[in-house]
């Protein structure tokens, strides 16, 4: 029994989940597993809460609808069941043994067998089962490979990795954040048997891997050896600036609301439209494009030097929005080793609050100097706009002379 596992008592949704799936049973049917277990054990903060059950995605369901909790059944052949309940959605897993892996995909077939289902996972730290009373099933030693900081593989690593090549990246992710060793050659052997094959994953697969490896915060980790720096590399390519990621040494609070693409930008953003080989790579959506392009737009060769005065950056939330020097904001203060703590608190707040004044300047001002609807008093409006910013909100007689001889 591990005493830190009680606490999934206090997560009042996934008590409630456990307890209707093994709701009269004979047995227990129902597990946490995975990553939830792991990180509990760990010490770290939960993310995501998984369960593995020995019912079937059809019984799942009937329990699910008689208790009206909404769910998505949409990967039901693969033995899943996705949850919804209070904003919150859990996964739900038949236990299962995967067959005809082709390094990408795999058929499955559901089990009652819980070590069966144990074999099919990756790692050892990933394969811990747990109850509500901190009463475990750790059929591979899982929990003292925690505790020695052991990233070790269910069985062999050249054929786990052949199975799915993302497991050579999921390696690394969870070396990071768990290991006290080196790693083992012949590890670290399989992986580059399979280089080629890596580079090959969906660019999807690869996308939601490089979020999770990000937002744990220890990605800086990946860039001290040259064999993981090399592969990431090549299989993100376009990703530079290795060294802003460095939290620890410039002992920096990543706080939650800190999300993928703020880290991302990290290693992106300069003074060129480096990201944009990113973006176009990885088919990033046209909202994360244009918050890299805001970035990038306020991004200048002092950013990582100088700190951005407050009234410099109310004046950019006119231009950028709100969000978008939040965004710059973050990415200052971890770029950026002399933003201290206090300060950055502060500007996010202030910013957080700010209303900027709306530009509402009288068109007809313009018509009556001569300009028609169309491109060029288009072109006028943006220059006194950007006069009006300059200006502290005001547009003077002289503006709208410049304006006029520039424009019309």
């Amino acid at each position: 029994m591990i005493s830190n596992l009680e606490k999934f008592n206090d997560l009042e949704d996934a008590k409630r989940i456990f307890n209707l799936l093994n709701a009269e049973e004979n047995e227990v049917v129902c597990l946490f597993v995975g990553g939830c277990v792991r990180d509990l054990i760990f010490g770290k903060e939960l993310a995501d809460i998984d369960f593995a059950t020995s019912l079937t995605p059809l019984e799942i369901k009937k329990k699910l609808n008689a208790n009206n909790i909404s769910f998505d059944d949409h990967y039901e052949n693969y033995g899943s069941i996705k949850v919804f309940l209070n904003n919150n959605f859990y996964e739900v897993n038949t236990l299962r043994k995967d067959l005809d892996h082709d390094g990408r995909h795999a058929n499955v077939v559901f089990t009652n067998d819980w070590r069966q289902d144990a074999l099919r996972r990756d790692f050892t730290i990933n394969s811990i089962y747990c109850d509500l009373k901190g009463r475990i099933y750790d059929p591979f030693k899982g929990v003292d490979d925690l505790k020695n900081g052991i990233i070790r593989f269910i069985g062999d690593p050249v054929k786990r990795i052949k199975e799915d090549y993302l497991r050579a990246l999921r390696y690394f992710r969870f070396f990071i954040q768990f290991s006290k060793t080196h790693h083992e050659e012949y590890i670290i052997s399989a992986i580059q048997k399979n280089f080629s094959n890596i580079e090959q994953l969906s660019k999807a697969r690869l996308l939601d891997e490089l979020k999770k490896t990000l937002t744990s915060g220890k990605a800086y980790k990946l860039f001290q050896n040259d064999f993981s720096k090399d592969l990431y590399l090549s299989v993100f390519k376009g990703i530079k600036y290795l060294t802003r990621l460095e939290f620890d040494r410039k002992k920096k609070i990543l706080k939650k609301e800190v999300d993928w693409v703020v880290l991302l930008s990290l290693l992106l953003i300069d003074q060129t439209k480096n990201f944009e080989r990113f973006v176009k790579d990885f088919s990033l959506s046209n909202e994360v494009k244009k918050r890299l392009n805001n970035l990038q737009s306020q991004f200048t060769f002092k950013t990582t030097d100088n700190i951005e005065k407050l009234d410099t950056l109310k004046k950019k939330v006119l231009e950028y929005g709100v969000s978008s020097v939040v965004d710059f904001v973050h990415f200052q203060y971890l770029v950026n080793e002399k933003y201290e703590q206090e300060l950055y608190e502060n500007n996010l707040k202030i910013i957080k609050e700010t209303e900027p004044p709306i530009f509402n300047f009288d068109t007809n001002i313009l018509f009556q100097k001569g300009f028609k609807e169309g491109e060029k008093l288009g072109n006028a409006l943006n220059f006194l706009k950007k006069r009006w910013l300059a200006n502290s909100y005001e547009i003077r007689e002289k503006d709208i002379d410049d304006a006029t001889k520039l424009f019309k």
